[in-house]
């Protein structure tokens, strides 16, 4: 295979990595359900946002048992899209991240990225597993032709991590670690959260919270809020990661106090990164497995036969 398609199977997996993220990783503590509280699953039984207003909690009360329940449910039906600077990808599957995300996802890689995996042998769809150490990716067989006959590859995230530089042992955490709920808990460190009034998602009646998120709110807000220290440091690091001072967030919240829909933007110097991702049947069933690795190449051996020339 050309060591240009290398290439760009390589900035395929970071594209992959930081679309499945949403750029939302989980801290320790923040994952037990608050106490009275259902199993997570969206089918009632828990506190409506009616009433939790009836109860008079501020936005950031609201939302930190909105994070504890949606952290709780353990897992979730997503849809996933990523744009920057043109180019948009998509995905969408079932995720669990009681242990890390787990998942299967299916989508298609946009702009400038589609194309050349497109010269390469692909067509700009694909097929991901998400396990607790690897990325496994399917781009069909028309590149799997480009790779010895193997339809998978695997891409280690301990291997992502040297891949990328300083940036990538945090794209290694978020992976291990990812939850939808990093926005939600972010909104919480921001101590300025706006009620943006109610909207239909996915058919369910929303209200919608909106915030900016900032270095100086992280440092001197976050704990007062009721975030953990390691919360804390895994927000600053994800805005450090990104280059970014500040993160608009919105977040779309269901009677039963669960993440609906998020929708974060971050300026970066390739420009405006806009993530939206929406979540649906809560506790759902995900199981998922490494392909057999007979039908399986190794990203770190592309990227040494590239190195190589062969």
């Amino acid at each position: 295979m050309r060591t240009t398609g290398r290439t760009f199977l390589a900035v395929a997996a970071v594209a992959l990595a930081l679309t499945a993220t949403g750029c939302g990783s989980k801290g320790a503590g923040g994952d037990a359900a608050p106490n009275g509280s259902d199993n997570g699953n969206g089918n009632g039984g828990g506190s409506s946002a009616a009433a939790t207003k009836d109860a008079a909690l501020t936005p950031a009360a609201l939302l930190k048992m909105v994070g504890d329940k949606t952290s709780a449910a353990k897992s979730a039906k997503v849809e996933l899209v990523t744009e920057i600077g043109g180019t948009k990808n998509e995905m969408k599957g079932a995720i669990a991240w009681d242990h890390g995300m787990q998942g299967q996802l299916t989508g298609s890689l946009g702009g400038a990225l589609g194309t050349n995996i497109a010269k390469a042998g692909g067509d700009g769809s694909f097929t991901a597993r998400y396990l607790g150490d690897a990325m496994y990716v399917n781009m069909g067989d028309g590149m799997a032709s480009q790779l010895g006959g193997a339809h998978w590859i695997k891409y280690n995230y301990a291997d992502l991590a040297k891949l990328m530089g300083p940036s990538g042992e945090s794209l290694k955490k978020q992976l291990q670690t990812a939850d939808p709920i990093a926005s939600v808990r972010a909104l919480i460190a921001s101590g300025k959260i706006n009620e943006a009034g109610t909207e239909t998602v996915n058919g369910a009646k929303t209200t919608k919270y909106t915030g900016d998120v900032t270095a100086d709110d992280l440092a001197g807000q976050a704990i007062a809020q009721g975030l953990t220290q390691e919360q804390v440091d895994g927000l600053k690091q994800q805005l450090a990661t990104a280059g970014a001072t500040s993160d608009h967030i919105e977040v779309w919240i269901t009677a039963d106090n669960l993440l609906a829909k998020k929708v974060e933007q971050l300026q970066m110097k390739a420009g405006l990164f806009t993530a939206t991702g929406l979540y649906s049947d809560y506790g759902t069933q995900v199981e998922t497995s490494a392909p057999q690795a007979s039908d399986t190449v190794d990203f770190t051996e592309l990227m040494n036969g590239a190195k190589t020339g062969s």
